[in-house]
């Protein structure tokens, strides 16, 4: 090894441990912040049970409340809940410094990636649907159907003259528009009226993401005997936790927090716990 060689090789060994110990001394100020005051400050959204629920039945506060619950007890912190309408003021209150995580059911992307940071994904969802039956084509007359015909909004691309229904300015309209150019698709300022567009008959199909039709179901299950569930994968969307944009290491240790609850199975309790039972439901 020459004499220049070994000065190269020391002085790259030198930066490393420099550069390992700077960043291992880091602290993280939303860290900081959250232990000085003790508490743990958490925008949800508002209108999107459940995820999060309004006067809810004890024990069924929400699958967002419930994570953030856990996250507090992480941190052996109090939580303080906040109920948002809208991803501009989750990522507002974020930007202040008024929370310190956004759990609202949020799907991540490029677009909202300008205004705040994401953490992995919690949840995986994609866009599903309620079809009306009577727009599908019969199954055939004296045969044992073992394959399912409509597994994903994909498998409606050859069936002509069905009309859809979405939330305007979603991933589940910027979908349509991509995988359905000559359909009528018609959006609504919220998803209460998408669907009551379906269930008047003005449309055939009604869109939205697979945990909302999922939860539509639990909390109404007379649907099924008008409208097929159509919930098969036909593209990702990462519902993940969103916070400010100025602290790397609050974000580790959100992801690192969120890889131990797949880990041991507590995610998975929560999506069994609130979108395969309706004990989440409150009756009227």
């Amino acid at each position: 090894m020459s004499p220049l060689y070994r000065k190269f090789i020391w002085a790259f060994v030198s930066f490393t441990l420099f550069a390992s110990t700077v960043l291992l001394g880091q602290t993280s100020p939303t860290l900081e912040k959250i232990r000085k005051t003790k508490t743990l400050t958490v925008s949800v959204n508002e209108f999107y049970d459940p995820f999060y629920i309004e006067n809810p039945n004890e024990f069924y506060p929400g699958l967002d409340v419930e994570l953030a619950q856990e996250y507090a007890k992480f941190l052996d912190v109090d939580l303080k809940i906040i109920p948002l309408r809208t991803f501009d003021q989750h990522a507002r209150m974020l930007e202040k410094g008024d929370t310190q995580i956004a759990m609202a059911g949020i799907s991540s992307s490029i677009n909202r990636f300008r205004d705040v940071y994401f953490t992995d994904p919690y949840l995986v969802s994609t866009p599903a649907a309620l079809v009306n039956r009577t727009a599908l084509p019969p199954e055939p007359e004296g045969q044992i159907v073992t394959v399912q015909l409509f597994r994903n909004l994909n498998d409606l691309t050859n069936i002509t003259g069905i009309s859809y229904s979405v939330l305007a300015n979603s991933s589940n309209h910027q979908f349509l528009r991509e995988a359905f150019p000559k359909a009528q698709v018609f959006s609504y300022f919220t998803n209460e009226a998408a669907l009551s567009e379906l269930k008047k008959n003005n449309v055939n199909a009604f869109v939205a993401d697979s945990f909302f039709i999922q939860a539509l179901l639990q909390k109404d299950s007379s649907l099924l005997a008008n409208y097929l569930p159509i919930l098969g994968v036909v593209q990702e969307d990462h519902i993940s936790m969103a916070v400010a944009k100025r602290d790397i290491e609050f974000l580790y240790n959100l992801n690192f927090f969120i890889k131990e609850l797949k880990r041991t199975g507590k995610i998975q309790q929560l999506i069994n716990k609130y979108f395969k039972s309706n004990k989440w439901v409150k009756k009227e």
